[in-house]
C-alpha cells in the first residue's frame, strides 16, 4: 500500500484551506487512485471514515456521469 505518511501530510496541508465536501472528494480520488484498499488506507492515514470516504466516491461517480450526460446532450 502507498505511503500512508505522505497521504497524511497533503491532507494536513490542504485541511486548513478547504471545506468538508473538498476534503471528502480529494480523500476518495486519493482512495481511488490507491485502488484495492485505498479506502481503508486513507481512512487510517488522515482519521477519517470509511464511510465518509465511500460518500465522496459516490459524490465523484455522480458528478462524472453528469458530466457524461452533458456532452451526449451536446
Amino acid at each position: 500500500m502507498g505511503d500512508l505518511s505522505a497521504i497524511e501530510a497533503k491532507f494536513l496541508a490542504l485541511s486548513g484551506r478547504l471545506d468538508e465536501a473538498t476534503l471528502r472528494m480529494w480523500a476518495a480520488t486519493e482512495a481511488r487512485s490507491l485502488g484495492r484498499g485505498g479506502v481503508s488506507a486513507v481512512a487510517k492515514a488522515i482519521g477519517m471514515s470509511r464511510t465518509t470516504i465511500h460518500a465522496g466516491l459516490a459524490e465523484l461517480k455522480a458528478a462524472a456521469q453528469d458530466a457524461n450526460a452533458n456532452n451526449l446532450s451536446l
